[in-house]
């Protein structure tokens, strides 16, 4: 690809499988483009694009074209007319009027002005900032239902499966009205309902599971740079091309976009396949047995905040024991080590149904099928007095700093990328397009606070959370872990005070949980499964007595992710309000400031200022922050590095 060969939002022909673009389309060799070039390329790019007075002037028009009534066009005419032509400027205002019309019609949702504004970025192929509560799930369905019509097959990345299924089904009305079909993949689907999903017009999925189908059509059958001889390929080995499940990488929508391209961005996707080699557990179990034994400090070092350990020249010498090579043998030993002293039992995953399920870290949810490599899973399996698994060895695999660039029309959707714009254009090359709330915000912030120690913070909490409850509020809780979710709950029932836990081993309850956490002198614990996508709808009683309140008790390692919590209040003009509390011995705090550091913070926070300590705190989130920024740069370079080194790059990727 050339400095002239935009993406899809300086095109006006709208992307889809065929001559133009090959059977499977998508954007091949940008990660080998020279840097000036590509950093051209992108500042042209931002240069270009559209700022948020421009799309909300284009709201302005699409929104007299509906008042008028006797300008929205039938789906038929605009259909022809976005496939004949594209969706230049005047067609998406012309698609936007009547997909919003008939959302108005069939679904009863009028869209306001910052939502067509959010859906026209989205058009644009920028990503929108969306305030928290201000209806993305309408926003994103105007603007997957316009591309749709043109042709194209869009793909809407959300967070979850639940919110794939909600969204989906609570969307599917305006779809069907348009005349087009909308299918769902989840975690439990079979290929068949995959490649049907696929198939429709648009398609919701979650992020996890649209790149492991990559994954497997790239291992099925190796992606051809070129678009013609893709094709030629696909009709020379048409029984394994039609058993691809997509049909190429032609538009993505994604939600929570900062979640997945910013926050998982580091995180390989590794499809893998059973390991023919027969696992010796008396081995592991030898290994696990030698890592007990072992003495922090004297045979291993764990540096904070790092999710690996580095033997001591006494930790080496124990491993001889074990005999055979020194680099395997100190490897496993290494990884028994993790299993025993990093990875935590209802914080970084669960025992359920007797077996060792992750627990993932930026959703709070099971990630069922999911494996940690290179024995760990087994290690842990041994360390849970679990049955063993069978371990893996990998196909393929990929990132999502990877593999999301490789969209021909690629967009998403948030309530917080202000503070990660910079990194969006720099990795994805798109701009962020920042929209007001369409009503004043009426929420109320409450001075952060700090404690000592969790106990101390979960005592305050309780009897916060009783007077709240007490005044007919709704208060909503956001704890790190289920550990903190059982020990908060625990404090609560002691004291006698009534209220739900949702975390990964109540998953199951969390649409009848989330449905009942707005009623009046409800509270609810919650883990991170309540940060992202969660419309908790309030009772008008509770909306007379002051709304919902958010006490945010996660030690989170960004502050978009605190707003995202704090964000489950005050939504939509409704009244509402939050604080922040923070405890110096949390789990992983540690990553954020030095053991001493937090030792004289502890020692004198009753003599310090009630502002420093949670500045102190800030500032190390801050500096926390910037640190993972660092790393997933550098991640992105050895990856590009690596890439225009190679001379065979595997399976198409």
């Amino acid at each position: 690809m050339t400095l002239l060969q935009l993406p899809l939002v300086n095109r006006t022909h709208a992307p889809a499988p065929g001559i133009r673009y090959g059977r499977y389309p998508q954007l091949h060799g940008h990660e080998a483009l020279p840097d000036a070039i590509e950093a051209a390329r992108r500042q042209l790019k931002r240069l270009l694009a559209a700022g948020a007075a421009a799309h909300l002037a284009v709201a302005k028009r699409i929104q007299a074209r509906i008042d008028d009534g006797g300008n929205i066009a039938t789906s038929a005419g605009v259909g022809r007319a976005l496939r004949r032509h594209g969706l230049d400027a005047a067609r998406r205002e012309e698609a936007l009027a009547l997909v919003a019309h008939t959302a108005s019609r069939e679904l009863g949702l009028a869209a306001h002005p910052v939502q067509l504004a959010a859906a026209s970025a989205l058009l644009c192929g920028a990503f929108a900032e969306l305030a928290t509560g201000e209806g993305k799930t309408l926003a994103v369905a105007l603007a997957a239902a316009s591309a749709a019509l043109a042709g194209t097959p869009v793909h809407v990345v959300t967070a979850n499966d639940y919110l794939v299924r909600r969204d989906a089904a609570d969307m599917a009305p305006l779809f069907a009205a348009l005349g087009l079909r909308v299918g769902t993949v989840c975690e439990a689907d079979d290929v068949a309902a995959r490649r049907g999903a696929y198939r429709a017009g648009i398609t919701y999925v979650t992020a996890r599971e649209l790149v492991f189908d990559y994954l497997r059509d790239s291992v099925l059958l190796p992606f051809e740079p070129d678009p013609l001889a893709d094709t030629v390929r696909s009709f020379t080995e048409a029984p394994r091309a039609g058993q691809r499940l997509l049909q190429g990488l032609c538009m993505a929508i994604v939600d929570e976009a900062d979640s997945v391209l910013i926050d998982e961005a580091r995180l390989p996707l590794i499809l893998a396949r059973p390991d023919s080699r027969r696992l010796d557990a008396n081995a592991l179990g030898r290994v696990l047995g030698l890592a007990r034994s072992l003495v922090p400090g004297r045979h291993f070092e764990h540096l904070a905040g790092e999710e690996s350990i580095e033997l001591t020249d006494a930790g080496r010498a124990a491993a001889a024991e074990l005999g055979g090579d020194a680099r395997p043998r100190e490897a496993r030993l290494r990884q028994a080590l993790v299993a025993l002293h990093v990875y935590q039992r209802d914080r970084h995953y669960v025992v359920k149904d007797g077996r060792v399920q992750i627990v993932d870290a930026h959703t709070g949810r099971i990630a069922d099928k999911r494996a940690w490599s290179r024995e760990l899973h087994r290690f842990i399996e041994l360390k849970e007095g679990c049955a063993l698994g069978t371990e893996n060895r990998t196909a393929a695999q990929i990132t999502y700093q990877r593999f999301f660039p490789r969209y021909l029309h690629l967009c998403g959707v948030s309530g917080t990328l202000r503070e990660c714009a910079g990194e969006l254009a720099a990795v994805y090359g798109r701009d962020t397009v920042a929209l007001p709330t369409h009503a004043p915000l009426r929420r109320m912030l409450s001075k952060p606070r700090v404690f000592r120690s969790r106990e101390s913070m979960w005592c305050a909490c309780a009897s916060r959370a009783l007077d709240l409850a007490a005044s007919g509020r709704a208060v909503l809780i956001g704890t790190d872990s289920i550990r903190d979710s059982r020990a908060l709950s625990e404090h609560l029932r002691g004291r006698g005070i009534a209220h739900q836990v949702l975390d990964a081993l109540q998953d199951a309850e969390e649409a009848s949980v989330v449905a009942a956490a707005g009623q009046s002198a409800r509270i609810t614990i919650s883990t991170r499964m309540a940060g992202r996508g969660t419309d908790i709808r309030l009772a008008e009683s509770v909306r007379s007595a002051g709304g919902l309140h958010v006490i945010n008790c996660q030690h989170n390692s960004t502050t978009r992710t605190d707003r995202q919590l704090i964000g489950r209040c005050a939504r939509q003009g409704d009244p509402g309000s939050a604080e922040n509390f923070r405890a110096l011995d949390a789990e992983g705090i540690d990553t954020w400031l030095p053991r001493p550091l937090r030792r004289l913070l502890a020692g004198q926070l009753e003599r310090l200022p009630a502002w420093l300590p949670a500045a102190v705190l800030r500032l190390a989130q801050h500096r926390h922050a910037a640190h993972h920024q660092r790393l997933r740069a550098a991640m992105l370079r050895a990856e590009q590095t690596q890439h225009r080194r190679s001379t065979f790059r595997g399976p198409g990727l």
